[in-house]
């Protein structure tokens, strides 16, 4: 039975990520740190042979998806599923990050707010604190976006298993909070406190209807 091996990218650093502002469906381009991560994360993964390439239908997934792509003459185009966009923040997209902390602090108190965030369950946290704030009850939820994320996954590793009965390696561009949750889902305990980097690519194998998380948030390192 074929083995599915999904390479899971984050895309790399935005304009927004470095304004430190919630961006979900908002989209805005890589800045020349996010491109030039993307650069070597392709070449870190440049002797992978990738059979398919699936990436977001926002611009910022693919734009590192393109320069990934770009050494791997094997891959022709990718295919866009909206499935692989990133969490809704609903009435606070664009928002400050250190104004969603002012927010939680003066609603629970310090102490609370602090037990929460080391807790186990810090990320489905995290996402309720999105939810109470957004005014426009908008924004989606953890069932949702995980549910959403996992079927989507699903469906792209049964049609790849499907096609063929080789083992494949199949490139996922998509985003740091809807990557995460689906991580959350399949192995909580390995999912780092500050949820996956920008440019890390997470490896999560698919067979006989499983998914089992192979290694989690690695990054490309710096040329010394």
């Amino acid at each position: 039975m074929a083995t599915i091996h999904l390479y899971l990218v984050r895309h790399g650093q935005t304009e927004l990520n470095a304004a430190d502002r919630l961006q979900g469906i908002y989209d805005s381009q890589l800045t020349t740190k996010g491109v030039r991560s993307a650069q070597r994360l392709a070449r870190m993964l440049s002797e992978v042979h990738f059979d398919a390439a699936y990436v977001s239908d926002l611009g910022r997934a693919q734009q590192t998806a393109r320069i990934i792509m770009a050494l791997h003459p094997e891959l022709k185009k990718p295919t866009v599923d909206v499935g692989l966009r990133e969490f809704n923040f609903g009435g606070l997209e664009g928002t400050k990050n250190a104004w969603v902390v002012r927010q939680v602090r003066k609603q629970l108190g310090v102490g609370t707010f602090v037990k929460l965030i080391l807790s186990k369950e810090r990320f489905a946290t995290l996402l309720w604190v999105f939810n109470s704030l957004d005014k426009t009850r908008t924004a989606e939820n953890l069932v949702g976006v995980t549910n959403r994320i996992t079927q989507t996954l699903r469906r792209i590793s049964l049609y790849e298993a499907q096609t063929s009965d080789d083992d494949k390696n199949i490139l996922i561009v998509s985003h740091g909070l809807v990557l995460s949750a689906f991580l959350y889902q399949i192995s909580p305990r390995e999912l780092p406190a500050r949820l996956l980097k920008n440019t890390s690519v997470s490896r999560v194998d698919y067979q006989a209807g499983q998914f089992n998380l192979i290694d989690i948030n690695v990054t490309p390192k710096k040329r010394s």
